[in-house]
């Protein structure tokens, strides 16, 4: 007697879960997503970003131009306004009584200003046994510099004499004399350079003055006051701090 078996197989039985799990993940969707894709979205988002600010800030600057613009446009008008007040004629007038009035002062203050006291200063310097108005600190200082820069007490004065001032720019004094030698001339630079009234004493220039007497006569011809010896002329410039 023949049997069929009509039953799946054991094989089939375990086989057939497998295939039905196999099958179900072949319809299931991935959920993987790949690096490139959030990029692109990071991208996206950062220019919508962007675009958001640039369009905040040409929103404000478009209002601050309206702003400035208007304002601009006010002070215009106002200044145009002012100008129309104006009356140019009574400026230019106002203008010119200035300058008139600067002018006067300007010739006060140059009459005001005397060489009196200066010329005291000078006969001070040029008298035996007197000595210039000196700053004695500053007197001092330059004697500690260079020490023959103190002045001689017993200097005969009489030995330099003036024959000219004359006042050029800035207050400063060309001074034209003689001296009978260097060393006299030396001690009247000193002096000048001690008293607190000249400033920026120059150095002289000096030459010897030549007189020889021939039968009664003399080299050049001389006049009344005029040493018959040899003497030097010299010519310096000082500076005049203050008149009065």
């Amino acid at each position: 007697m023949i049997r069929i078996n009509l039953s799946p197989s054991l094989k089939r039985k375990v086989a057939s879960p497998t295939r039905a799990v196999t099958a179900v993940h072949a319809v299931m969707p991935s959920t993987k997503v790949s690096r490139g894709s959030i990029y692109a979205v990071a991208m996206l988002l950062g220019w919508v970003a962007i675009g958001a600010v640039a369009y905040l800030v040409q929103s404000g600057v478009t209002q601050d131009t309206v702003r400035l613009t208007t304002q601009t446009a006010t002070l215009v008008k106002d200044a145009k306004a002012i100008n129309e007040k104006i009356n140019e004629e009574d400026l230019q007038a106002r203008f010119n009584r200035y300058e008139e009035l600067t002018a006067a002062v300007a010739a006060l203050e140059t009459k005001r200003r005397t060489p009196v006291y200066v010329y005291h200063e000078l006969t001070n310097i040029l008298t035996t046994g007197k000595q210039p108005a000196m700053i004695e600190l500053e007197q001092l200082k330059r004697v500690n510099l260079d020490p023959q820069a103190r002045l001689d007490l017993d200097w005969d004065a009489n030995s330099v004499w003036l024959k000219s001032l004359v006042e050029e720019e800035n207050g400063v004094l060309e001074i034209t004399g003689g001296a009978r030698d260097p060393d006299d001339l030396s001690e009247f630079v000193k002096r000048l350079r001690a008293s607190a009234r000249f400033a920026r004493v120059s150095h002289p220039e000096f030459e010897l003055e030549e007189i020889k007497e021939q039968s009664g006569t003399t080299k050049k011809e001389l006049k009344p006051g005029d040493s018959t010896h040899n003497y030097y002329n010299f010519e310096l410039t000082a500076q005049v701090r203050y008149w009065d």
